[in-house]
Order: structure tokens, then C-alpha cells, then sequence
């Protein structure tokens, strides 16, 4: 169920101070968490299948969530938490090769290879996306910001032509800078020239998202799908003016007739 947050600067505002909304396009709009841990769970299905050591670490899926995702995450630390890197994910692999069936780059090259085949065609669209996309694209101007490297983030765009929902698409990995950066937000604002009071940012992540859109003064609506810390009261810059598990609550946040 939808709820609003005690902001401390202002509500959402009334439907028709909105000039524009803007949204973040990885586990807003697409499931990509799904689709990373649908596809290394198809990449290494079959050496699971014949390996008791990665047997003893669970279910492929358990294995994504309790060994892999960590490694990417800390390859991401390691490196200052900038764009996401290719070689990232080649060393996670070879992290779990080396620490649980013994150094062997050609295997984790093959699953590298696997798992970049496999997430792909993993990915799916939230239900709701296209619904809510539609329905606000016909009353605001819509833009999407979204963090990532464009060889990434341009084709799961195109694979689902949401492009043709959106006036601005900016995608970090082409600009040199990403969220929170305020200078992203700045462009998107601009290029649809529109205050930061009037516009409303939809997004998943506390910090890129939400923190990132109210330090330029736009609302935010934190998407929490279970994937994030929730920020703590004392957090004020991170607080979202309102929060939905699902996007199809949306609408009817922001008081538009019929929900």
C-alpha cells in the first residue's frame, strides 16, 4: 500500500503543479536484479548439477544472492562505486571458481560468457510499467535518467521500445556523470524545460534516486521493492515524499481521478 512520508520541505505536489515526471529505468521499470540472478542461475545450472562443492552452497539462485552478488558489490566498493564495470563481473566468476572449485580462468571465462547470453533474454518489464507509463505520458512530459553504461542500459531500453514513452532518456554511462550527481538531473530538467518544484522523480534506489532527486529539489517516490536498506528518520535527505511497493499505486498517489 502506498503511504506518504513526513517531508521535511513539502508534500507531492497537486496534479496539476506536476510539469513533468521523471523515472529510473533498472528495478522501476525492468527487473534487472531478476534478470542477473535468473541468468547466473542458467549459467551455471548444468557444472551445479555435477559439482558437489557448489552443491554445498545451495541452489544456484542461493549461490547468486549469498556469494556472487557480493562479490560484484565489492568489486563495485573497490573501485569507488562509479559505472559498472564489464570486469566485474568476469572477476566475481573468477572468485567463485577459484574459492570453491580451484583456480581455473578458462572455466569462468566459459560461465562469464553463459551468464552475459543468459541475463539478457532473462529480463522482463514490471507488469504495471507500460500501465502507469501510458497513463501519466498522456497528462506530463516524461523523462528517464538512469545509471549505467550505455552498452548495457541502451538495449534493455530498445527491448522494450520505451523509448517512445519518454522527451529526454539520459543514460549515465554517455555522459560522464550519474546519480546523484545533480548535474544529471539538471539536464533532464532542462531539456524538457521545467522547474525542479513541478517534477516528480520515480525511482528504487534511497541514494541515486531519491536523495539524488531531492538535492535538486524535485519530489520523490521511492519504488521499495525490497532490495534497499529503508532510509533511517534521521536521514532527512534520503527520506522519499512517498513510498509504493508497486507502480500501479502510483497514479492514485499523486490524486489522479480514478486511481
Amino acid at each position: 500500500m502506498a503511504r506518504t512520508t513526513t517531508s521535511p520541505d513539502r508534500p507531492l505536489p497537486a496534479p496539476e503543479a506536476i510539469e513533468a515526471v521523471f523515472f529510473d529505468l533498472d528495478d522501476t521499470l525492468v527487473d534487472a536484479r531478476g534478470s542477473w540472478r535468473d541468468g547466473f542461475a542458467d549459467a551455471i545450472t548444468e557444472l551445479h548439477a555435477r559439482s558437489p562443492a557448489l552443491q554445498r552452497l545451495g541452489s544456484p539462485t542461493a549461490i547468486y544472492d549469498d556469494w556472487f552478488r557480493r562479490y560484484g558489490e565489492e568489486a563495485h566498493r573497490a573501485a569507488g562505486f562509479g559505472e559498472w564495470q564489464a570486469s566485474f563481473t568476469v572477476e566475481s566468476f573468477e572468485r567463485l571458481v577459484a574459492e570453491h572449485l580451484g583456480p581455473d580462468p578458462a572455466l569462468a571465462a566459459r560461465l562469464v560468457a553463459s551468464y552475459r547470453a543468459a541475463a539478457p533474454a532473462r529480463l522482463a518489464i514490471f507488469p504495471d510499467a507500460e500501465p502507469l507509463l501510458e497513463r501519466l505520458g498522456a497528462r506530463y512530459p516524461l523523462g528517464l535518467i538512469s545509471n549505467g553504461p550505455s552498452e548495457l542500459q541502451r538495449p534493455k531500453i530498445e527491448k522494450f521500445a520505451l523509448e517512445r514513452h519518454f522527451e529526454v532518456v539520459l543514460v549515465s554511462g554517455e555522459l560522464g556523470i550519474r546519480k546523484p550527481d545533480p548535474r544529471i538531473f539538471a539536464m533532464a530538467l532542462e531539456a524538457l524545460g521545467v522547474s525542479p518544484a513541478g517534477c516528480v522523480f520515480i525511482g528504487d534506489n534511497p541514494t541515486d534516486d531519491i536523495a539524488g532527486a531531492r538535492a535538486f529539489g524535485l519530489s520523490a517516490i521511492w519504488v521499495n521493492r525490497g532490495d534497499w536498506r529503508a532510509p533511517d528518520p534521521g536521514e532527512a535527505d534520503a527520506l522519499p515524499h512517498a513510498e509504493v511497493r508497486e507502480l500501479r499505486e502510483i497514479p492514485a498517489l499523486l490524486g489522479l481521478e480514478g486511481g
